[in-house]
């Protein structure tokens, strides 16, 4: 059969061209449009003769209308880890395969996580921004200095050990740092042993840990994770870091604790966002405050990362055109 491939990418069609040209009879590929350009109705005018849906997070939702309105879907494949944007079980009850991307950005993330620890122990933003706007004497210099701490011989939390979780662990290892995770599947002895790790409950590593580090998907469990309970736990003066997704976490109570002390200091890729002509501004509490350091959704985006993602979603699109089974599918 014919395949016709619909993507919901903000990538051009010609970026996934070079993947299918080898095949005898390469894929019909069409953009759709991503969640600012199209309507829920033209989507699913778009996906009616689809086989397979490139998607991400940023793509409508896909929802059992839209997944309704195929008639020969043989694959919804997500070019990132996350797939909360679709409905899973409308998916699985109308027998569509959906597949997620896993491990092309672990890397980047990772050096990403480590970055955003270091610079919120260091306080390097608001350093930065007193020097620029007010200046520093001597006594003031040094005394800043005093706020501010070393990864080594820290105790870090790594919530979710998936590929990213186990990345974070072998670069924080080097700076030194005691490692922490928590896992629903623990790792075996040898693994833990061989990755210098220990496993601990959610509420021990919360309360053991001076710095915790979110890795888990978003989901009913997941959402809203992070909020004053579980700060209510950690240390007095601990740090999180965010490079999952906004929702596990709180932002108000987050806040709060930044303002009152409670945390030293949150260091996020994702924020509550809003959507503005087309366009993502930051929307959150957190925004002004000097003990928080923000980066726009980047931590997966390096030049590697994308070369990665990019190659082996397609491959795995590939195996489904050639006639073999289709790996990471998420709905069993």
């Amino acid at each position: 059969m014919k395949h016709k491939i619909v993507s919901f990418l903000s990538t051009s069609t010609e970026s996934v061209t070079p993947y299918f040209e080898d095949l005898p009879e390469s894929p019909i590929i069409t953009a759709a449009g991503t969640k600012a350009q199209i309507t829920p109705e033209k989507a699913c005018e778009a996906v009616e003769d689809a086989t397979v849906i490139l998607t991400f997070p940023f793509s409508p939702y896909l929802d059992s209308t839209i997944l309704g309105a195929t008639k020969d879907l043989r694959l919804v494949q997500f070019a990132t880890v996350g797939y909360e944007n679709i409905d899973l079980e409308a998916a699985t009850r109308l027998g569509i395969p959906v597949a997620n991307n896993p491990g092309w950005n672990s890397i980047s993330v990772a050096e990403h996580t480590i970055m955003l620890i270091l610079m919120t122990l260091k306080k390097a933003l608001k350093g930065m921004n007193k020097f620029i706007e007010e200046g520093y004497t001597m006594p003031e210099r040094r005394a800043s200095w005093e706020e501010t701490w070393e990864l080594k011989g820290k105790k870090l939390g790594i919530l979710g050990f998936g590929s990213i979780g186990r990345e974070v662990a072998k670069l924080a290892k080097v700076f030194g740092a005691t490692v922490l995770y928590t896992k629903r599947a623990r790792l075996s002895v040898d693994e833990e042993i061989e990755l210098g790790v220990s496993h601990k409950s959610l509420d021990e590593l919360l309360s053991e840990s001076d710095i915790v580090s979110i890795h888990v998907p978003l989901n009913d469990d997941t959402k809203g994770l992070i909020g004053e309970e579980a700060i209510g736990k950690m240390k007095e003066g601990a740090v999180i870091i965010n490079t999952a997704r906004a929702e596990i976490v709180d932002e108000a109570a987050v806040t709060k604790a930044l303002k009152d002390g409670r945390l030293s200091g949150y260091g996020a890729d994702v924020i509550e966002e809003k959507l503005v002509e087309g366009r993502s501004f930051p929307e959150s509490p957190l925004l002004g405050l000097d003990n928080f350091v923000l980066t726009p959704h980047i931590a997966g985006a390096t030049k590697e990362a994308v070369v990665r993602s990019r190659k082996q979603c397609m491959e795995n699109v590939r195996r489904l055109i050639v006639g073999e089974a289709p790996r990471f599918i998420v709905n069993k």
